[in-house]
């Protein structure tokens, strides 16, 4: 790590509402999940399971979860129907904002938006991690409603086959800018496309291809390009002679200098690779890596990738052996990863139930400070996940979010985030015993990190809870005629958000 990193980990703390349930550490293991006595289905694994397949929970689902149970929970998630959002023009947001679709800020926002608010949570999750995949940016993009075209791909394509999705991206108008692949012709190739697919998209680096490969690969995409922002298979400038790429000749010669000849040149190439055992173990491991646990074994990614290909690439079966795996429920899942920077700011809008009322514009320009540029990749290969968005900076930038999110109000109108949290609206929701801050503690804890804190971490909580500004202790919830109190538990809540465990996911 850099200079100024941050080391997280997890630690054996019991959780505040008492010991851990024992869990059986399956953590190798695409059996499906099913409930028992010992490792029951509860709130911590609803909230798992929110998390990983979304952005967590709504206060009233976190009970709604509970009761339907783990099977059906699952389906609910796995119910993605493909919306797609308008690209362009002005579009008005359920908080009341106004937002410009050709405005890149405004464009994030959106998305932040839907992340907080839509009930398709996998889709957005989905499209979320499809971006990164296949990474692009409007610094080499000629207008973000093309990059808005392409996130609606993924909540279209997303959860289906993975043959379609990556030939849809390959034809994507934002993916031929951003690679350039638009230029390529038969008298000058252009290596970037065919390089990134192999080696990004597809095959991981150095995998199995060769730079033969992807000479050949190339030849097979000139032609692939755009007119007015929209594929355009060119005749004219496509490389017809025969080709290989790994291992598999292309000649679709007899079908002439045709639209379709362009086009099966192109797909041939991401059927070799498809063919290759290196495709679905590449991109096998890293949506386990990103939905479940970091570094498995080449015993599960192997089990995991030998599933996706019997399943024809069919993504939703690939989630579905995932997400109801005993792997995922085991106590090596549970709150293991790191929160990337939408996580991090989607997830506690959700939690506190602020996420229909709150600024989005506003939320927006706060994210961005958290290094991770939503719509704008400078670079084809994404960016890390884990430890990597740990640092010092981003550690502040986080925090100054959380007090924001929980002030009414703050010194600078233009930083207002007016998210609308109210501390006694949650207190008495759960109708929690204010004579002590005990109970207000420990339900703020276990809402926002499943209670995982050191005993230690809790007691001082509760020790912040009772200080006064003279030093003395005191609690007094229900003469709180000066909301001192109440704001007391905003700061609670902002302290939480600032926990080493409030990053983990």
């Amino acid at each position: 790590m850099q200079s100024g990193s941050v080391t997280f980990s997890r630690h054996a703390a019991a959780p505040v509402n008492g010991p851990a349930k024992p869990q059986v550490d399956s953590s190798e293991d695409l059996s499906p999940w099913s409930p028992s006595t010992a490792d029951p289905w509860d709130k911590n694994k609803a909230r798992h399971l929110a998390r990983r397949a979304g952005f967590g929970l709504l206060p009233e689902e976190v009970e709604t979860l509970e009761r339907v149970g783990h099977a059906l929970s699952i389906d609910l998630y796995l119910l993605v129907p493909g919306q797609r959002m308008p690209e362009r023009g002005s579009y008005l947001l359920k908080t009341g904002e106004i937002v410009n679709l050709q405005n890149y800020t405004h464009q994030v926002a959106v998305w932040l938006y839907l992340m907080a608010n839509s009930p398709w949570q996998l889709q957005e999750k989905m499209a979320l991690f499809w971006h990164d995949h296949f990474a692009t940016g409007t610094g080499s993009v000629p207008a973000v409603e093309l990059i808005a075209r392409s996130i609606n791909l993924y909540r279209q394509r997303g959860m289906r086959s993975f043959r379609e999705l990556v030939i849809r991206v390959a034809s994507d108008p934002a993916m031929l800018y951003f690679l350039d692949n638009r230029l390529s012709t038969v008298r000058n190739p252009n290596e970037n496309f065919a390089r990134e697919l192999l080696e990004l998209h597809l095959m991981g680096v150095g995998n199995g291809y060769t730079e033969a490969d992807i000479k050949d690969a190339a030849r097979c995409f000139t032609g692939w390009s755009c007119a007015q922002d929209y594929v355009q298979f060119n005749t004219r400038t496509h490389d017809y002679g025969p080709k290989t790429v790994l291992g598999k000749s292309i000649d679709n010669s007899s079908l002439g200098r045709t639209e379709q000849a362009v086009i099966k040149d192109g797909t041939d190439v991401i059927d070799a690779a498809l063919a290759h055992p290196a495709t679905a173990k590449y991109v096998a491991k890293k949506i386990w890596e990103y939905f479940v646990y970091e570094a498995p074994s080449d015993t599960l990614v192997d089990q995991l990738a030998a599933r996706w290909r019997a399943a024809n690439y069919d993504i939703r079966t690939l989630m579905e052996t995932i997400l109801r795996s005993r792997a995922f429920f085991s106590t090596r899942a549970m709150r293991a990863n790191i929160k990337n920077p939408v996580e991090y700011v989607v997830w506690p809008l959700r939690t506190l139930d602020v996420a229909s009322n709150i600024r989005f514009l506003r939320v927006t320009n706060r994210f961005l400070q958290m290094g991770l540029p939503l719509l704008n990749y400078s670079g084809p290969d994404g960016l890390p996940d884990g430890q990597a968005w740990i640092n010092s900076q981003n550690l502040i930038n986080r925090t100054n979010f959380a007090e924001e999110l929980i002030e009414r109000r703050t010194r600078w109108q233009n930083s207002y985030l007016a998210c609308g949290f109210d501390p006694e609206r949650e207190i008495l929701r759960k109708n929690l015993d204010t004579s002590t801050p005990v109970a207000i503690v420990d339900h703020f804890l276990d809402i926002l990190i499943d209670g995982d804190v050191p005993p230690a971490v809790r007691q001082n909580l509760i020790q912040y809870m009772t200080a006064t500004d003279n030093g003395t202790r005191n609690w007094n919830y229900a003469g709180n005629k000066t909301r001192e109190l109440t704001q007391k538990v905003a700061g609670l809540v902002h302290l939480i958000l600032a926990l080493p465990e409030a990053h983990i996911n």
